[in-house]
């Protein structure tokens, strides 16, 4: 075998992820505690920019995400005209609480897939190839859960409860009057709150594809997750009313169910390639 030959077979084994060979012999040592230390500040920068960058942008329609952001209430009462006699702000600078949710809420949104790309891009060289592969599929899945837990409680869950509580007050005859800054941060933290949780399956599945929680013991635990979800679910819900509630515990056990069906068939899939290696 000739020296051109020797260096042709040792570029066609470096893997892609781990670098180019000029980097070989550092990656082989390992970056040291204050290069890591940079890189993570770089990271954070990044994060950091792309947040700004939303926020700002989101300054430009901040009238047309607040009207979009009144979609729960006026879905309650029916009509917009009496969403704006009953939207009311009793502080001076509760318009200022208004504005600067709206805007994290959107910032964070917008920035959200260069979040993930960020961050998988710090943590890939720390990986092994199994790892890797994982890497963006999950990323993918994090940002699609997150913004489908955000749509189902902005769009399910709180026009159903808000319709509850304004239904119940018209009954007793109350005046029912919104703060702004209240009403937004329900509206924000509540789907912000909806959208990190529907991240629940992905971690699960994540840990199973790794090894690390069996499929037999979530199967086991079914009653257990159950209570628990009624429970979380109970304080999640702003009004913890009987409509919301069980559509909420339902589909987040539904999620659960899907983490194991998943789960169980990336086990039988691991099984089968783990046999097949034996075999050779």
């Amino acid at each position: 075998m000739t020296v051109q030959d020797d260096q042709t077979e040792h570029f066609e084994d470096i893997d892609p992820y781990e670098g180019s060979i000029l980097d070989s012999e550092s990656d082989s040592q390992g970056m040291s505690f204050l290069e890591h230390l940079e890189e993570f500040r770089w990271t954070v920068g990044r994060i950091l920019l792309a947040f700004a960058l939303g926020i700002t942008l989101a300054t430009f329609f901040i009238g047309e995400i607040a009207d979009l952001l009144k979609f729960p209430i006026t879905f309650a009462y029916g009509s917009s005209e009496l969403v704006d006699d009953n939207l009311i702000t009793y502080r001076p600078m509760g318009v200022i609480s208004v504005f600067i949710q709206i805007a994290f809420i959107s910032g964070l949104t917008l920035s959200m897939p260069f979040t993930l790309f960020f961050l998988g891009t710090f943590v890939a060289p720390g990986l092994n190839k199994k790892e890797r592969s994982l890497l963006r599929p999950a990323c993918f899945a994090a940002f699609m859960l997150f913004i489908t837990g955000v749509a189902f409680a902005f769009f399910v869950i709180l026009p159903l409860t808000l319709s509850f509580s304004v239904r119940l007050n018209q009954y007793f005859g109350f005046e029912l009057l919104w703060a702004a800054s209240e009403y937004y941060s329900m509206v924000v933290w509540f789907s912000l709150a909806t959208g990190s949780f529907f991240q629940f399956p992905l971690i699960i599945v994540v840990l199973v594809f790794l090894g690390v929680i069996p499929v037999q013991k979530l199967r086991s635990s079914r009653r257990v997750v159950l209570v628990g979800l009624m429970i979380f679910s109970a304080f999640l819900t702003p009004g913890g009313d009987f409509i919301s509630l069980p559509i909420t515990t339902g589909l987040m056990y539904s999620l659960y169910e899907l983490s194991i069906w998943v789960g169980a068939s990336t086990e039988k899939k691991r099984k089968v390639n783990s046999i097949d290696k034996w075999e050779e």
